[in-house]
């Protein structure tokens, strides 16, 4: 029969090693949101806007959804695009949206897409996505392949939006849709 300070010993060795792998993960998806957050500023120079969206006083980056960026965006706030401060909002719908340059869609299922397709239609909104499987309702979609963030790109929404990317975001992306809904 063990002694009770080495069973002590060892459920603390295991909570603790619980606790280092937790902490590891945590880090890691914090990681992987701080990489995606550089990538929406960087994309937003790489879009191709229409002059009524530059003509804005700021450059809105909006959030749908929770914050699934656990606070990263809030770095992008006070850069500028095209000599516009950024903006960091959250939005509870679409009529909401509707002032945004960037509106990330955190929670992409529980939107309709031909709605939202339609709303896009008549809105120049960069839309972005996590998975590559939100590709037909995100302009751009975060992919994780090979434990590295990717970028897909649906140009055929972009330009239902009026948008259109530069060469050198197209060169970058792993995968781009030319074809869609």
């Amino acid at each position: 029969m063990a002694k009770p300070w080495h069973q002590s010993w060892f459920t603390y060795f295991v909570m603790a090693l619980l606790v280092s792998l937790l902490a590891t993960h945590s880090h890691a998806e914090l990681k992987t949101h701080q990489i995606k957050a550089a990538y929406l500023y960087q994309i937003s120079k790489f879009v191709f806007w229409p002059e009524q969206s530059k003509q804005a006083n700021s450059f809105n980056v909006c959030q749908l959804g929770v914050d699934r960026y656990q606070g990263s965006l809030q770095k992008m706030a006070g850069r500028t695009v095209f000599q516009k401060p950024v903006v960091i909002k959250m939005v509870a719908d679409l009529e909401q949206a509707k002032t945004c340059h960037l509106l990330i869609l955190s929670s992409p299922k529980t939107l309709d897409k031909s709605t939202l397709q339609a709303w896009l239609q008549k809105h120049n909104i960069l839309t972005v996505v996590d998975g590559s499987e939100n590709w037909d309702i995100g302009m751009v979609s975060f992919a994780l392949e090979e434990q590295r963030v990717r970028l897909h790109i649906n140009l055929n929404l972009a330009k239902q939006s009026g948008l259109s990317f530069a060469a050198n975001l197209l060169e970058v992306a792993s995968v781009i849709h030319r074809d869609g809904p």
